[in-house]
């Protein structure tokens, strides 16, 4: 469980404006994977338990995703000046270091090592490039904490039934810390955001992420496409 600042009740609500971009983000996502299988998943692999070569594959990028959250989430931490947003931002650190060490042990149990794990371009530029570089705080939770961590539950919703069970498990342990963080974006742009200009720019940085977030997916699909043949 966690104790911090933000602890949420069931009829808690955000910003209009936050879920108007959410809104935005899920029809996005709908016209760019029209089926159930949605991120991470071709449609025909998605109706049958994976192979091992394809849950690898996935669990490098799922393992690479938590390492590379940790360090450039530390690097915001270096320029947030919004205090309850920096006590925040700690526990996900904690929390995304956990699912890396989690995932990591189910990965070197397969017999894989993330350092022998190439990313393709496209996964770069959307998790090193973009996420790396994002200016201050309303950029940042728009776009890794309301877009992408959004597209992450939304994902481990779909993919979770054909993992082998032992990674169910620690895929469900994992579950409700990404919809924590979820909410620390909610929240923050909820209060933060308090003209038009800053709400632009949070819609601007979280639909960009969609973007990203889509052409990345394509291409890792194409890629997991030819593990099956």
């Amino acid at each position: 469980m966690h104790f911090t600042p933000m602890q949420t009740s069931p009829d808690e609500t955000w910003a209009t404006f936050v879920q108007d971009i959410e809104a935005e983000l899920d029809a996005h996502r709908d016209r760019a994977f029209s089926d159930a299988s949605q991120a991470f998943a071709a449609t025909e692999a998605a109706r049958q338990p994976w192979s091992r070569a394809r849950v690898i594959e996935w669990l490098s990028f799922q393992t690479y995703y938590e390492y590379q959250a940790i360090l450039f989430i530390s690097k915001w931490l270096q320029s947030t000046p919004e205090t309850d947003a920096l006590v925040l931002l700690c526990q996900q650190i904690e929390d995304e270091g956990n699912h890396f060490n989690w995932l990591n042990q189910h990965l070197e149990q397969l017999g894989a090592r993330l350092s022998e794990w190439t990313p393709l371009p496209e996964i770069v530029d959307w998790v090193e490039s973009f996420y790396g570089s994002l200016p201050d705080t309303i950029a940042r939770l728009a776009a890794h904490n309301l877009a992408g961590e959004s597209g992450a539950c939304r994902s481990f919703s779909s993919i979770v039934p054909f993992l082998p069970d032992d990674l169910q498990k620690t895929m469900r342990r994992i579950m409700p810390d990404e919809q924590f963080h979820l909410r620390l974006g909610r929240r923050i742009l909820s209060k933060y955001c308090t003209t038009d200009e800053q709400r632009d720019r949070a819609r601007h940085y979280a639909l960009e992420v969609a973007e990203l977030e889509t052409r990345a997916i394509q291409a890792f699909n194409r890629k997991l496409a030819t593990l099956e043949n």
